[in-house]
């Protein structure tokens, strides 16, 4: 099989997958995949990998106003958040949601 048709046939795979609503280990056993070659196939195609090598990186500034006391920080889709005491719960949700569509 030829690349395209490879990548073709993987493509078609990993909808029928995401369509069926099985865990991925069910699915496989169901579709008489291999788990790995499924898993490979997901990180090779998944638009978070095309998108890491054509987007630049960019930077927002964010004032806080109060003291920072014993902050997390969170990690979402390669960009760093700290969040301290006193946040807005339902800001930082909506902050989240946003940086996984990217």
């Amino acid at each position: 099989m030829k690349r395209k048709e490879k990548e073709a046939y993987w493509s078609a795979k990993i909808d029928e997958y995401q369509n069926s609503g099985l865990a991925l280990s069910e699915w496989c056993e169901t579709a008489e995949v291999a788990v790995h070659n499924m898993k490979y196939w997901l990180r090779k195609q998944s638009p978070v990998n095309h998108h890491i090598a054509l987007k630049e990186t960019s930077w927002v500034s964010c004032v806080v106003e109060e003291s920072i006391e014993n902050p997390i920080s969170l990690k979402v889709n390669h960009v760093d958040i700290e969040v301290t005491s006193g946040y807005d719960e339902t800001l930082l949700l909506q902050v989240i949601r946003t940086l996984r569509q990217i």
